[in-house]
């Protein structure tokens, strides 16, 4: 099994060109990035939305 896919284990993988980062959570895929304002491409939620998703849930 592919350690990105064990439960528990978060991979997280960007460049050094650009904030944004594709994250892996087990079996489950998101994208990460800041907004355009912040100098990133706004492709996925910023990583203050993510924390106030996270606490939500």
């Amino acid at each position: 099994m592919d350690e990105a896919m064990q439960p528990g284990v978060v991979v997280v993988r960007g460049n050094a060109k650009g904030f944004g980062q594709r994250i892996s959570v087990g079996r489950h895929r998101l994208n990460a990035d800041e907004p355009v304002s912040a100098g990133g491409t706004d492709t996925g939620p910023g990583p203050y939305d993510l924390l106030l998703a996270g606490l939500g849930a």
